[in-house]
């Protein structure tokens, strides 16, 4: 495998300096077998289904996956925003799937399309001018059209991402490579609490919130010990139940957003 450097000037006007854009690395781009069926565009959903764990792409599903508004307008054909038609268009229902089931039916007619043998490693905002540079692994035995083609197609992607503020959902795909500065756990942590707060409170409606933080330790200077005050206890409890409350919140403002067409964004 080759490593080659691109340049191209882009339409956009970066900051002075420059900033190295770190990609997220996908494991097919070390498999030859796939060159052919990626240059015949015959990947099967069955073959490429193993690539798409760990990803962006995984976490939007999942926010999809936790939102109410989201499932309702899948059911009833409604969407309350062109965003949230867009995401439709793109997912369509999630509803009573797992993501390995929806990546079969539905996620690999649009998605796979990124699974190319070009890896890009690597892009860097220039400090003069409107350029930046690419970095992208290539197999020897790829032939200079379809290199040529993919290339030109992850300069489209990486030219989008950089066009606005850098989302996901601004350029969808290049979830292969993508990579935000809100880190991939700290998402899959407050989805993760979401959905099991969501589960406890159907089945046990009376659980309290610092009950359940106390599960998960989310706070551990808040986790009442033997031998606390009554005092002790009840502040513990009420940081612990602000603790859940935060991350409740926080994660209800990102699966809104996803369901709308803006991935990954906390903010209102």
């Amino acid at each position: 495998m080759e490593r080659l450097d691109f340049w191209r000037r882009s339409f956009f006007t970066f900051s002075m300096g420059h900033e190295k854009m770190k990609v997220q690395r996908r494991e097919w781009c070390r498999q030859k077998n796939l060159i052919p069926l990626i240059a015949a565009g015959q990947l099967r959903s069955e073959i490429t289904e193993p690539f798409i764990y760990g990803t962006y792409l995984e976490l939007w599903w999942r926010c999809l996956k936790c939102s109410k508004e989201f499932t309702q307008s899948c059911r009833t054909g409604i969407f309350t925003s062109k965003g949230a038609y867009t995401t439709f268009c793109m997912f369509g229902p999630v509803e009573d799937m797992t993501f390995q089931d929806w990546w079969m039916s539905k996620g690999h007619k649009y998605f796979s399309e990124s699974i190319t043998t070009l890896q890009v490693t690597l892009y860097v905002k220039r400090k003069h001018g409107d350029v930046f540079q690419i970095t992208v692994d290539a197999f020897q035995d790829v032939s200079s059209q379809l290199a040529g083609k993919e290339f030109g197609f992850w300069l489209d992607q990486i030219c989008l991402l950089n066009a606005r503020a850098g989302l996901l959902s601004e350029a969808p795909l290049s979830w292969p490579i993508f990579h935000s500065r809100i880190s991939y756990d700290a998402i899959a942590l407050l989805l993760s609490i979401m959905e099991i707060h969501e589960q406890i409170i159907r089945n046990a409606p009376e659980t309290k919130l610092w009950q359940i933080g106390e599960q998960l330790r989310l706070n551990p200077k808040a986790i009442s010990k033997n031998g606390d005050f009554p005092i002790d206890v009840a502040d513990k409890h009420k940081a612990m139940g602000q603790t859940v409350s935060n991350y409740l919140r926080k994660g209800s403002c990102l699966v809104k957003n996803a369901g709308i067409g803006i991935f990954p964004k906390f903010s209102n």
